[in-house]
C-alpha cells in the first residue's frame, strides 16, 4: 500500500500531544508508517515480531528497521542514543534506525545515511519523513554510495544548520566572520587526521573539555585558536596541557580576532560528529564545492556542479604548461646538468588563476608540479648512483617548489579563505608523499603567509599588480571564469564589462561575461613570459559573440595556442552541471598549435598551422553579419510577419469554425498561421488576413468589428510610439509579407537534428515572426538550405538559444558561401529537393519534429537527405567531405576567399569610379 503520508502525520500528532499516554507512543508510531495490525498486535504482546532483549523495559525491535529504547526523565537521550549505537544488539538486528525518547525529546539516527533526528516530542509529525524510507520511501542516496567528500559536506552542513538556530549571518563581518571559523574548523578537523596535530586531538578536547550544552564551547575554542597563533615560546606557562598540546599554526589563520558563534548543544554534538569522520580521505581541493554545499542547502547533494573536476582540470594545465615540461624531463633523461636545470626552472614558474574561487585550479598545479619535481629527482638520483657519486644511499633533497609561486584573485570572501586552507593542506599532502619517497620533507607549520591570493574584483585590478609578468619567470594564467550569459547579469557585472572591454568593443553587451577574462588575458600575455588558458562556455566561438570578441583579442599580438572543441562540462557527482564549453589557450609565442577534437567519445590531438576562433583550422577571418546574400544571385531572407495585435486577429481551429458558420463570407480572408513549432509540431492555428477593402465589407460584422476595436486598443495603450502608429490600421498584422510562395526557415532548431526542417508554401499560408522567409524561393534554395553543408554552418556560426541553433538571416544565411552551379546541376538538385519533400508526404502520420528526430528518422526519408548530401557536396569538390570539422574548415576557407574577392572587386569599382570622376 502507498505511504499515506497526510495519515502518517495526523497519527504522530495524535500520539505525541500534550496528555497522550506516553506506552501507547511506539504503536501509534509504527502505524503511523504502515506497520501491519498484526505486528504491532505482536509487539504490544511482547511477542517474536519484538526481538529486543529488554522488553521488559519498553525495549522494541524490528529486525532491519528499527530499534526503539525509552529512557527515564533527566537521562540524557543523546548519550543514551550513542550508547545504543556502540551496542552490538541494533547491528545484530541490523537495524535501520535508533530512535531515543523521553517523551520531552526525542532523538533518532538512520545507521544507512549516518543522519541524526534531534525533536521536541511534540514537534515530531513536522519531521515525519526522516522515517519514511520504513514505508518505502528513500529520501536520499545512501551514504555508502557516496564518497568522504559528500559526507563530509552533509555534516558540515548539518553543522551550519545548528549555528544558525543560535546566530544571525547577515552582515558583511558576520558571514566573514563565519567563513574564518568554518576554515578553522575544516583545518583542525584534517590535522588531527593527517599527524599535523595527534591524532583525534582536537575532537578529543570539545568532547571532553566542554559541557554538553555548548556554552562554554565558544570560549574553549578561542583558547585553542589564540594558542595556535603563538609561537611556544610567548605562551603562558600555565596553561593547561589540552591547550598547550596543539602547535604554533601562523599562516594568518588564526591571526584575528573575531566574534565566535554561540553554540548551542545541538551544534556541539554536530561538531563532535564531524570530527569522527575521516579526514584524510577527504579531498582538500573540494573543500570550496563544500563550503558553499555548507551554506547553501540545495546544493548539498550535488556537490559536484560547484567544482571542477581533475580530468577538466588537466586539459586546461597538460597543453598550458606540463606536457611541455614533462617533454624537457624526456629530453634531460640520463644528464645531471640537464636535470638540475629544469629543477631550477620548476622553482622560476608562476601560476596564476585570476577567477580562483575555491581554488582548485592553483591545487592540482601544485600537485602536479611537485609530481613532475619528484620525477626529476628520480631522475637525478638515478643518474648520481650511476656515476657512483657520494651519499648515494643517504642523498638530501628537499623541493624547490613553494606556494609564494602560486597567485589568484577571487571576489568571494568565503572561496577565497577556503582557497588558501586548500593550498597549506595540498601543500602538506604532498610533503607527506616527498618524505615518503626521499626521506625528509619540510614541516608544515609553521604555515608561511605569502600573501598572493588576493581578495578583489579581476576585473577591476591591474593583474600585473598580482602576478608580476616582468619576463623573469615563466607566468601560466589558468582558470574557470564565471559562465554568465550576456541575458543573466546584473548591473554590477554590466559595470565590469563597461570598464574592461567596453572601449574595444562597442556592442560589449552582446558578449558574455567571461569574454572579459579572455580580453584581460590577450592584454597580459601581450608582453613579458606569459601564457593563458580558460574555460569558457562555447558561446564566445560561436555566432555573433566570435566576430565581436576574437578581432580585438586577437589584435593584442596573441594568437590561440591550443583548443578543446566543445564537450559536455560533467563532474562524477550527483548532479552535473550541464554546459557545453570550449578550452583555449592564448600565447604570443611561435610554437605548434594543437587542437583537440573529440571523435566517437576519444580525444584526438591534431597539429594545424593555424586555429581559427571557430576552434577549426584555418585563419583568423571572424564571420560578421550582412544585409544581403554573400552571392550575388540567392534570393533574400526576410522575417515572417508579426501580428503586434494582443492575440485578437488570431484563431484556434475552433474559433475559425465558429467564425466560419456564423459569417461564411468572411473565410476568404482566414488563413493558416505557421511559426516554428507550428510548422515542426503540425498545430493548426489560423488568422485573420484583411486588406483594407476587406476591413471595410467585413467590419459590419459583429465579430470581426469586434476583434478589430480590440486591436486598436491594445495598440493605442503601448508604451512604444511605433506601436500606437499601428492603431491606424488595425485590421492587419505589423509585418505585411505575403508572398505568392516562400521558403519558411524556422527560428530556432534542436540540436540534436542532422538536418533542420524547413518547408516551401504559397500565399494562402503567412508565416509568423517566429520564422524567417524567403519570398519566392526556389526548390533550389529549399535543397541546399536541407543541406549537412548548411546545417554543419549553421552550427558554426548560428547563435544559440540555450542549447539549440538559432537561425539569422543576416549571420547564417546571408553569410552562407554557396557552391558555383551550371542549369543542369540546379535542376538535379532541385530534383533531389522535391524528392525529400515527397518522401515526406509518405509518412502523414508523422510531424516533422518527429521526422527529423534522429532516433527517429524514417530511412527513406534520411536516404533521400544523404543522396541530396552526396550531389550538394560534389557541387564544392569531387571528394566527398570526411566529418563536420572538414566541412566547416571548407566552408570558412571559401567564405575568406569570397570576402577577398568581394573586397578587391570594391576597391576596384572604387579607383574605376576615382578615374572616371
Amino acid at each position: 500500500m502507498a505511504f499515506d503520508q497526510t495519515y502518517c502525520m495526523n497519527t504522530l500528532q495524535a500520539a505525541t500531544a500534550a496528555g497522550a499516554d506516553p506506552g501507547e507512543f511506539i504503536y501509534a508510531f509504527l502505524d503511523a508508517y504502515g506497520f501491519p495490525r498484526a505486528t504491532i498486535t505482536q509487539v504490544r504482546n511482547n511477542g517474536q515480531r519484538n526481538v529486543a532483549s529488554r522488553k521488559e523495559d519498553g525495549h522494541v525491535a524490528l529486525k532491519n528497521w528499527l530499534y526503539f529504547m525509552p529512557v527515564r526523565e533527566g537521562e540524557s537521550v543523546h548519550e543514551a542514543l550513542q550508547a545504543l549505537a556502540d551496542d552490538d544488539e541494533p547491528r545484530r538486528h541490523k537495524s535501520r534506525f535508533l530512535v531515543v525518547t523521553d517523551y520531552r525529546e526525542i532523538t533518532a539516527l538512520d545507521t544507512r545515511t549516518d543522519e541524526r533526528l534531534e525533536v521536541d516530542f511534540d514537534k515530531l509529525a513536522t519531521q515525519y519523513l526522516f522515517f519514511a524510507p520504513m514505508a518505502g520511501l528513500e529520501r536520499t542516496k545512501h551514504f555508502e554510495e557516496a564518497s568522504a567528500d559528500l559526507k563530509a559536506a552533509a555534516k558540515m552542513g548539518r553543522l551550519f544548520d545548528r549555528l544558525k538556530e543560535h546566530n544571525a549571518f547577515e552582515t558583511t563581518d558576520q558571514r566573514h566572520a563565519l567563513n574564518v571559523f568554518l576554515t578553522r574548523l575544516l583545518f583542525c578537523y584534517f590535522a588531527e587526521d593527517t599527524g599535523i596535530f595527534k591524532s583525534g586531538a582536537f575532537t578529543r578536547v570539545i568532547t571532553e573539555a566542554s559541557s554538553d550544552s555548548g556554552e562554554d564551547l565558544p570560549i574553549l575554542l578561542a583558547q585553542l585558536f589564540t594558542v595556535m597563533n603563538q609561537p611556544e615560546s610567548d605562551r603562558p606557562a600555565d596553561l593547561p596541557a589540552h591547550i598547550s598540546q596543539f602547535p604554533y599554526v601562523n599562516g594568518g589563520l588564526f591571526s584575528d580576532d573575531l566574534q565566535m558563534p554561540i553554540i548551542g548543544a545541538r551544534a556541539r554534538r554536530m561538531m563532535i560528529e564531524c570530527g569522527q569522520l575521516n579526514w584524510e580521505a577527504v579531498n582538500p581541493d573540494i573543500f570550496g564545492s563544500m563550503f558553499q554545499a555548507v551554506v547553501d542547502e540545495e546544493s548539498r547533494d550535488s556537490l559536484g556542479q560547484h567544482y571542477t573536476s581533475v580530468p577538466n582540470i588537466m586539459k586546461v594545465i597538460r597543453p598550458l604548461f606540463l606536457d611541455d615540461l614533462y617533454a624537457s624531463l624526456d629530453s634531460a633523461k640520463g644528464q645531471r646538468k640537464k636535470l638540475e636545470s629544469l629543477l631550477e626552472r620548476l622553482t622560476r614558474v608562476r601560476i596564476f588563476d585570476p577567477a580562483m574561487g575555491s581554488g582548485n585550479f592553483l591545487i592540482i598545479a601544485y600537485k602536479e608540479l611537485r609530481r613532475l619535481e619528484m620525477a626529476v629527482l628520480r631522475e637525478l638520483q638515478a643518474v648520481n648512483l650511476k656515476n657512483a657519486m657520494q651519499m648515494q644511499q643517504n642523498e638530501f633533497f628537499m623541493s624547490g617548489i613553494r606556494l609564494s609561486q602560486f597567485y589568484g584573485i577571487e571576489i568571494d570572501d568565503a572561496a577565497h579563505e577556503i582557497a588558501q586552507l586548500s593550498l597549506w593542506l595540498a601543500e602538506h599532502q604532498m610533503n607527506t608523499l616527498f618524505a615518503k619517497e626521499f626521506g625528509h620533507a619540510e614541516p608544515l607549520l609553521p604555515l608561511k603567509d605569502y600573501g598572493h591570493l588576493v581578495l578583489g574584483n579581476s576585473l577591476r585590478m591591474d593583474w600585473n599588480a598580482v602576478c608580476p609578468n616582468d619576463g623573469e619567470a615563466e607566468v601560466f594564467v589558468c582558470g574557470n571564469p564565471p559562465f554568465v550569459g550576456h541575458g543573466n547579469r546584473g548591473d554590477e557585472q554590466l559595470d565590469d564589462m563597461k570598464l574592461t572591454i567596453g572601449k574595444a568593443v562597442r556592442t560589449y553587451k552582446s558578449l558574455d561575461y567571461v569574454a572579459c577574462w579572455f580580453y584581460l588575458a590577450a592584454v597580459y600575455c601581450s608582453s613579458g613570459n606569459a601564457n593563458a588558458a580558460f574555460v569558457s562556455t562555447n558561446s564566445i566561438c560561436q555566432g555573433k559573440q566570435t566576430g565581436l570578441l576574437w578581432p580585438v583579442i586577437l589584435g593584442q599580438g596573441v594568437k590561440i595556442d591550443f583548443a578543446y572543441q566543445t564537450f559536455s562540462w560533467k563532474n562524477s557527482a550527483q548532479g552535473n552541471a550541464g554546459v557545453h564549453v570550449v578550452i583555449i589557450g592564448l600565447s604570443r609565442q611561435e610554437r605548434q598549435r594543437r587542437l583537440f577534437t573529440r571523435i566517437q567519445g576519444e580525444w584526438h590531438l591534431h597539429k594545424p598551422d593555424n586555429i581559427s576562433p571557430y576552434l577549426l583550422e584555418g585563419g583568423n577571418t571572424v564571420v560578421s553579419e550582412r544585409r544581403k546574400a554573400l552571392v550575388a544571385d540567392i534570393p533574400n531572407m526576410i522575417f515572417g510577419n508579426m501580428p503586434n495585435d494582443g492575440g485578437h486577429l488570431l484563431l484556434s481551429t475552433e474559433e475559425k469554425n465558429a467564425l466560419v458558420a456564423q459569417t461564411p463570407e468572411v473565410s476568404g480572408c482566414i488563413k493558416r498561421l505557421l511559426g516554428a513549432q507550428e510548422f515542426l509540431q503540425d498545430k493548426e492555428r489560423w488568422c485573420l488576413w484583411l486588406t483594407d477593402e476587406h476591413a471595410k465589407k467585413l467590419q459590419q460584422l459583429p465579430e470581426i468589428d469586434r476583434r478589430i476595436k480590440l486591436v486598436e486598443s491594445t495598440r493605442l495603450a503601448s508604451s512604444d510610439a511605433g506601436t500606437r502608429k499601428l492603431a491606424e490600421r488595425p485590421h492587419q498584422f505589423r509585418d505585411l509579407n505575403n508572398p505568392d510562395s516562400f521558403i519558411l526557415v524556422p527560428s530556432v532548431t534542436s540540436e540534436r537534428r542532422t538536418y533542420a526542417p524547413i518547408g516551401i508554401f504559397d500565399s494562402s499560408v503567412i508565416a509568423t515572426n517566429l520564422a524567417m522567409i524567403i519570398p519566392n524561393g526556389t526548390l533550389y534554395e529549399f535543397a541546399i538550405l536541407s543541406t549537412q553543408m548548411h546545417m554543419d554552418w549553421l552550427r558554426l556560426v548560428g547563435g544559440r538559444l540555450k542549447s539549440d541553433y538559432r537561425y539569422s538571416a543576416t549571420l547564417v544565411y546571408n553569410t552562407f558561401p554557396w557552391p558555383n552551379a551550371s542549369d543542369n546541376q540546379r535542376s538535379m538538385i532541385e530534383k533531389l529537393g522535391r524528392q525529400i519533400i515527397l518522401t515526406r508526404g509518405a509518412h502523414p502520420d508523422k510531424t516533422l519534429a518527429q521526422m527529423y528526430d534522429p532516433d527517429k528518422m524514417p530511412d527513406d526519408l534520411l536516404q533521400a537527405h544523404q543522396a541530396l548530401d552526396l550531389a550538394v557536396e560534389r557541387l564544392y569538390r569531387e571528394r566527398p567531405f570526411r566529418d563536420t570539422a572538414e566541412r566547416q574548415e571548407f566552408l570558412l576557407a571559401r567564405y575568406e576567399a569570397l570576402i577577398e574577392a568581394e573586397q578587391r572587386n570594391t576597391k576596384t569599382g572604387a579607383r574605376r569610379r576615382t578615374s572616371s570622376d
